[in-house]
């Protein structure tokens, strides 16, 4: 995922040239804006900003009051961030906590980018941990880096987004989304991180509560926010999602998730609340990090490219690990287990190899890893 975002800023320091046209709207109707057909009369359901206080705020009371606790006692929240075929190791870690016993019920399920495409199907539980396996393991992602050729010069993507189109369609079909809607009428919540280009700033959105719209909009709503979050910016063309607001129609852009969060555990407006009722006592945070939290030591070549690509990796390692840090504390100050399953640092697993080979035995390390628990931190 990093090598990816390096390839995008190399694209736009070598300077495509040509971008598509887009319709020219205010902040104010963006602000106000709805999904097409999606519109409801009052507030917006369906997502939130990541830096609203207010919109956080109603968030955090649907935490402590409107979720339903499972059998097992306790608020689970399960956060799975990005990490392109690395998504393989998070997929393997729920089939291994399955069969561990110990996987517990999941009241929360988030995701971001690769993350985000596994969380439908962790939402959904256990049995469909073959389903996911499939998608991670069965060669369906092996094509998805389609070099765009002469075409990124006159587009937004080096790699076609037809692939990673095809595959959410493939598995996020009409039983999987009225699937997530039988479980999100139960009060549970899904939820998937995408970044709001024009407005810079990240977006989280309530697919149980899309997926309860039902019909073709809610279909194609909750497909192309899968996507979005996917859409690493540069490497893919970003969603445009056809909205309205202010009497206006127009196309919002959305892009991966993991810009403004690596995963979603807690919003950062959250980090320094404290719970003075208790209710969040004995809830349980647990982070699947698709990739490592480690520094690598690597002998940076003096290049344009190598330099930027070192850079951005140390960035975005950088805000991993101190999003794991706010969020840890949080739970400790509100008396919420904290825990996360990261790749081994010693595992070879790369970002941009969705070989089948190598998808399968980074599965198989997370699932050999939360089958005897060794995985979690």
């Amino acid at each position: 995922m990093v090598r990816l975002a390096l390839i995008a800023c190399l694209v736009l320091a070598t300077g495509a040239c040509v971008s598509g046209e887009r319709s020219s709207f205010g902040p104010e109707a963006r602000m106000g804006a709805m999904p097409m057909g999606l519109t409801a009369p009052e507030r917006d359901p369906y997502r939130f900003y990541l830096d609203d206080p207010d919109q956080v705020g109603v968030f955090e009371a649907r935490l402590r009051e409107g979720i339903p606790i499972g059998p097992d006692g306790h608020l689970d929240l399960v956060a799975l961030s990005g990490g392109g075929s690395n998504g393989a190791f998070g997929a393997g870690v729920l089939a291994g906590w399955t069969a561990s016993g110990e996987r517990p019920d999941m009241e929360v399920v988030t995701g971001v980018s690769t993350g985000a495409l596994a969380a439908p199907f962790v939402f959904l539980g256990p049995d469909w941990d073959d389903e996911l396996a499939e998608a991670y393991t069965g060669g369906a992602a092996s094509n998805l880096l389609q070099p765009q050729g002469l075409g990124a010069f006159f587009g937004s993507g080096l790699y076609k987004g037809d692939p990673l189109r095809e595959l959410v369609e493939r598995y996020i079909d009409e039983a999987v989304v009225e699937a997530v809607a039988a479980e999100a009428a139960k009060g549970r919540l899904l939820l998937v991180a995408t970044t709001d280009l024009d407005a810079q700033r990240g977006v989280v959105w309530d697919l149980g509560a899309i997926a309860q719209r039902g019909g073709p909009e809610a279909l194609a709503l909750f497909r192309n926010v899968l996507i979005a979050s996917a859409s690493v910016p540069g490497a893919f063309p970003p969603v445009l999602i056809p909205s309205e607001g202010g009497g206006q129609q127009f196309e919002e852009m959305h892009v991966d998730g993991g810009v403004a969060t690596p995963f979603l555990a807690l919003p950062e407006t959250f980090w320094s609340f404290h719970d003075e009722t208790g209710a969040l006592n004995g809830g349980r945070i647990h982070v699947i990090v698709n990739g490592r939290t480690g520094p690598a030591f690597k002998v940076t070549e003096d290049s344009f490219g190598r330099v930027l690509e070192r850079s951005l990796d140390t960035l975005m390692l950088t805000s991993l690990v101190n999003t794991l840090a706010g969020n840890r504390a949080f739970a400790e100050r509100n008396g919420i287990a904290f825990r996360y399953a990261t790749l081994p640092d010693d595992a070879a697993g790369d970002p941009l190899d969705f070989s089948v080979e190598s998808m399968r035995k980074i599965y198989e390390v997370g699932r050999a890893g939360a089958t005897d628990g060794s995985i979690w931190r």
